[in-house]
């Protein structure tokens, strides 16, 4: 009568969780958006990015891939970050999305500085890096302040066949250089800095520029 009663409860547990497999799949397939919500909310950030993902697919609207993008930031996994914010500044509609963000943010905390274009390339820059890609790293980081210049033109002592005339706080190469510091990295320290060399800040920016190529020049000393 036991082994009766185990057998039922082990197959009434199976019914169960094949159940619950068969309904986890359906609200996959069917309602990643839903999904994406529900692992935000969770702080799983690598399983949100993969919803968003595949919620991207169906829509092919520039936010929704927007979201792939950010939430491969906050799951901070370089893979997903290489991946998603590559794919969204290399979208057509990328500049006009990136207006709207920044108005959004503009009317929500208007004595902050932000640019959401800068935020994207500055993550990507920066996973990059973390990749050993230098020169990549810092290209993209160029291109984010010369949208004219394509970064894969860019190399170390290569010629400096772009055009930088603004240098606002916390774009993508000054996030960069920040990072590149914090790692006592000398040596891309001396590669940026021989960027830096090719700006023409404007005056609101140079406090700002000057504070960061000196940084950068200290530790390019050390090379």
């Amino acid at each position: 009568m036991k082994q009766i009663i185990i057998k039922s409860a082990l197959s009434t547990l199976g019914i169960v969780a094949g159940c619950a497999v068969v309904v986890f799949a359906v609200l996959s397939f069917g309602f990643p958006g839903t999904l994406c919500g529900w692992c935000e909310q969770l702080g799983n950030y690598g399983f949100a990015v993969k919803y968003a993902s595949l919620y991207y697919s169906y829509t092919d609207d520039i936010a929704d891939l927007a979201r792939c993008a950010e939430d491969s930031i906050l799951s901070e996994k370089d893979g997903y970050i290489t991946e998603y914010c590559t794919m969204l500044v290399d979208d057509e509609g990328f500049e006009e999305y990136c207006a709207e963000r920044d108005e959004q943010f503009a009317q929500s905390a208007p004595l902050l500085e932000f640019s959401y274009r800068h935020y994207i390339y500055g993550a990507v820059a920066e996973a990059l890096y973390r990749g050993g890609d230098a020169e990549a790293a810092v290209g993209f980081a160029v291109e984010a302040l010369d949208p004219s210049f394509s970064r894969e033109r860019f190399t170390f002592g290569g010629k400096a066949d772009y055009s930088i005339e603004s240098f606002p706080v916390n774009n993508a190469l000054g996030s960069l250089s920040l990072y590149v510091i914090e790692c006592d990295d000398a040596e891309v320290a001396q590669g940026i800095l021989s960027v830096y060399e090719n700006i023409s800040p404007s005056l609101k920016d140079t406090e700002y520029f000057n504070t960061l190529s000196a940084a950068l020049g200290g530790l390019a000393d050390q090379a």
